[in-house]
């Protein structure tokens, strides 16, 4: 069976943006995929603009709403896309366009309004704290999916006319307040179990404060809580994802965990105050924030008509918790042929630098530079090596950087089997993204690939 995948443009015209994905394999298999990945696509194009926007309207959530952006831009409700079908090369394009999709995305905020409007009469005058409770949580749910749908009608040419009358904030606060501190790990698991009783579930450990990383007490909340909820092996067979985040304060956690389905609609969300006596051996902040936001706020000057994805097979690019003795094998797409190599960043509390990462068995610089080539464009590609997860155990990264003409790698040195550029991988990326273009009509990108580590 033909594998699916997804290639994503957008293009401006006299009849306005479109945004548009090729899938390729049967037409069931090849628009599915298009609606799971046109929405990860999408927020790779939307970053910059959605936080230059949201400066200029919220200066004072603005650095919160740009952390959270990290990770819910990756879940973007996909509306009113269309999509045709040839069935001589078994491609499928789906199109999103302004002219269409913006009303429906106009439509549904303005439904998100009144029915938070809604939530929050009741409220006033409900009495009882646990019914109290449970409307904040739905309200905390209908504003999540509130600025998923904005982000996307923001690059469509959604023009905000008022702000919501409370924020995300004002709302954990106010949960906060009335919760029952929860003082253990398994019983925050059991009393989320009790919100998410649908089949087929793949969970996501939670991330924190704008970063990639997943911190032991994310790892250990990840593993509770997936030995009581039916649970899905890998992001590729689930029916329905757990998606979420947390927030660390000086008195414990406060964490949300979304129920998502294939089209990133949040269909249930369940939050809960964590007493920092439940976690108290477990590191639960991020250690390489700062590098993490050079990575993801930075990239965007990088604008360019070539784009490029990198993954993992079988655990994609998301949040990816990976276990010691997991064999993985990275996976490259581009839309256009490209030259691509990959600079490895380690980044345990113990140990930090940047490599080279080989890619195929070759002498000299050719073992660490691949060529996708014009059959391999828009499709996913398997690199040649794959490697085993082993000690030392941590955060680490991968960028692939990529050009349409043959780049000059940076200078590294051979240390243990590795070659090592540098030991300040925020600096390395720097330089890194400082090689200028040398040939006319030369494009560059970059994907990031983020994960952390564990023991079994």
């Amino acid at each position: 069976m033909k594998k699916t995948i997804l290639a994503l443009c957008l293009v401006q015209s006299l009849f306005g943006l479109e945004i548009v994905g090729l899938g390729y394999g049967t037409q069931n298999e090849a628009k599915k995929s298009a609606l799971d990945d046109l929405s990860h696509n999408i927020s790779v194009n939307v970053s910059s603009d959605y936080i230059s926007f949201i400066f200029k309207d919220d200066k004072e959530n603005y650095a919160k709403i740009v952390n959270k952006l990290v990770s819910i831009k990756s879940e973007l409700p996909i509306l009113g896309a269309k999509f045709t079908y040839e069935n001589q090369s078994e491609m499928m394009k789906a199109t999103l366009e302004d002219t269409t999709a913006l009303n429906l995305y106009t439509t549904k905020l303005n439904d998100f309004k009144i029915e938070i409007q809604k939530l929050l009469a009741k409220i006033e005058t409900t009495k009882n704290n646990d019914e109290k409770y449970s409307l904040y949580e739905l309200t905390l749910n209908l504003l999540n999916s509130y600025e998923k749908h904005e982000i996307v009608a923001l690059m469509l040419g959604y023009k905000r006319a008022e702000t919501l009358p409370i924020s995300s904030t004002d709302i954990e606060a106010k949960m906060i307040a009335l919760g029952k501190n929860i003082n253990s790990i398994d019983l925050a698991s059991k009393l989320l179990a009790k919100n998410f009783t649908r089949k087929n579930i793949f969970i996501y450990p939670l991330t924190t404060n704008g970063s990639n990383e997943i911190t032991p007490f994310a790892a250990v909340l990840k593993d509770n809580l997936s030995s009581k909820v039916n649970q899905a092996t890998s992001p590729n067979t689930s029916e329905y994802y757990l998606s979420g985040n947390y927030e660390v304060s000086n008195d414990g956690i406060f964490l949300t965990y979304n129920l998502l389905d294939k089209q990133n609609n949040t269909l249930k969300s369940s939050s809960l105050f964590l007493d920092k006596v439940a976690y108290k051996n477990l590191r639960a902040t991020p250690n390489n924030l700062t590098f993490d936001q050079e990575v993801e706020l930075s990239k965007d000057k990088l604008k360019s008509e070539l784009k490029v994805e990198l993954s993992f097979k079988e655990f994609g690019s998301k949040n990816v918790l990976l276990k010691s003795g997991n064999e993985v094998e990275l996976i490259a797409k581009s839309n256009r042929q490209a030259y691509i190599y990959l600079i490895g960043h380690t980044l345990h509390e113990h140990e930090k630098f940047s490599y080279l990462v080989e890619l195929q068995e070759a002498s000299g610089d050719e073992r660490f530079l691949y060529t996708l080539g014009a059959s391999e464009v828009n499709r996913p590609i398997p690199l040649p090596l794959s490697f085993i997860v082993s000690e030392p155990y941590g955060y680490e990264s991968i960028q692939m950087f990529a050009s349409t003409s043959k780049p000059e790698l940076p200078s590294c040195k051979m240390r243990d089997g590795l070659c090592v550029i540098g030991n300040q991988p925020q600096i390395v990326v720097a330089k890194t993204r400082a090689l200028k273009a040398k040939k006319q009509g030369e494009m560059k990108a970059e994907a990031c690939l983020s994960f952390t580590t564990v023991g079994k």
